[in-house]
């Protein structure tokens, strides 16, 4: 189980965090905020060591390790009201891409709308989703997981030449609370730039920065259909969604909801 008191000791977060409910095993860490999300205060964090499910993107799973890897959801409140929920997909992928490279001098790329890799090698995702109904929005909840101490042998057959981890990557056991604990901190940042309106830099810009496609023509399908389409990349807007330029030289603004990148195609 984790150590609190050494994530705690590692914030400088205002809401994020100062709440921390762990778990030994979930079904994920979303569902379980989802089902609390009313009572607990805004910034709340779920860690769980182990879970049975951690859906990416599409409906996809990611293989989860037992007390090897990194499994958390934040529960935000009064900032959810007037940001999409991809915005937060944006800020805790540059969140984790910041921490990567201050902490273990990582340099990791970011595949939109959430995935984080090392070399060719995934090594993080994130899912935010809105809670609320239709007609309000509550809040949201961004949940992440992290490869952290699994070495390559304990790594499944079937991903071993697609994933990698913080050991993998350092050769050392890494200390998980510090990285969480920086992750926290980077992530209440970018919130308190929403909310505030501060002109900093922003999760898009280092997004843009990290992004594996930025200036790239890439082959794109819109979910649901078979068609691909080839475009120009020109990168995210503020609030996640890909800039790009149609074959007719047209700019279109896709939501990542609705756009499926054939990566395989454009490595």
């Amino acid at each position: 189980m984790y150590d609190l008191n050494k994530i705690n000791d590692c914030l400088n977060t205002k809401a994020i965090g100062r709440t921390i409910i762990q778990y030994d095993l979930l079904t994920s860490t979303h569902s379980k905020a989802k089902s609390i999300f009313a009572t607990c205060p805004d910034g709340a964090v779920v860690l769980c060591e182990d879970q049975e499910k951690w859906r990416v993107r599409m409906g996809k799973e990611w293989m989860c390790y037992p007390e090897k890897n990194i499994y958390l959801s934040i529960i935000l409140k009064p900032m959810a009201n007037v940001h999409p929920v991809s915005k937060y997909d944006i800020l805790a992928c540059a969140s984790i891409c910041e921490a990567l490279n201050e902490l273990y001098k990582i340099d990791s790329s970011i595949r939109w709308p959430n995935d984080i890799f090392v070399g060719v090698n995934k090594i993080s995702s994130v899912s935010s989703g809105l809670i609320g109904k239709k007609n309000k929005v509550d809040g949201v909840i961004i949940s992440l997981g992290i490869n952290a101490n699994i070495n390559k042998e304990e790594l499944n057959e079937e991903i071993r030449d697609k994933a990698t981890s913080l050991m993998i990557e350092t050769s050392a056991e890494i200390d998980r609370e510090a990285l969480i604990g920086m992750i926290l901190n980077k992530i209440e940042g970018y919130c308190r730039g929403l909310s505030s309106g501060e002109k900093k830099l922003s999760a898009a810009y280092i997004f843009n920065k990290k992004s594996v496609i930025t200036g790239k023509n890439i082959e794109i399908i819109k979910k649901g259909k078979k068609t691909k389409r080839k475009v120009y990349a020109r990168g995210i807007d503020e609030k996640g969604w890909l800039i790009v330029i149609n074959d007719k030289g047209n700019e279109e603004i896709l939501n990542p909801g609705e756009t499926i990148i054939t990566y395989e195609q454009n490595a």
